[in-house]
C-alpha cells in the first residue's frame, strides 16, 4: 500500500467519526452538531457560491497539523466528504471564520444560568 493510500484511509477514518451529525436549523443558519450539541460545521442560507465553515480546532487543524496540508487540499477533501456523506453540493469549505459565534453561544448559556 502506498503512502497516499494510507493517508486517504486515515483521513476517511477520521472524517467517518462525524458521519452521524444532527442537522439543526436556527434563524438563517444550518448547523451540523455532534451528540453534545457542539457544531462541527455550518452555513448560512440563501447565498450563491456559499462557504461552509468548519470548526478549526476539531476538524481543520487535523489536516493542517497532522498531515501538513494546505487549505486548498483540505477544501477538496472536505468538499468530497460533504457531497458523499451529507449530500451537500456547491459549498466551498473554509476554516471557521465565525468562531466568535460558538463563543457567543457558550457565553450566553453561562450567563443565562447565572441569571435564573
Amino acid at each position: 500500500m502506498t503512502n497516499e493510500e494510507q493517508k486517504k484511509i486515515l483521513i476517511y477514518k477520521f472524517l467517518n467519526r462525524f458521519n452521524d451529525l444532527e442537522k439543526v436549523i436556527k434563524d438563517d443558519w444550518t448547523f451540523y452538531v455532534d451528540k453534545n450539541r457542539k457544531p462541527l460545521f455550518f452555513h448560512s442560507h440563501g447565498k450563491k457560491n456559499e462557504y461552509i465553515s468548519f470548526n478549526y480546532d476539531r476538524i481543520w487543524s487535523f489536516f493542517k497539523e497532522f498531515f501538513l496540508m494546505e487549505d486548498q487540499e483540505i477544501q477538496g477533501i472536505l468538499k468530497d466528504w460533504l457531497e458523499e456523506t451529507y449530500k451537500l453540493k456547491g459549498f466551498t469549505p473554509a476554516p471557521d471564520s465565525l468562531s466568535w459565534l460558538y463563543r457567543l453561544e457558550e457565553t450566553y448559556k453561562l450567563l443565562r444560568g447565572f441569571m435564573r
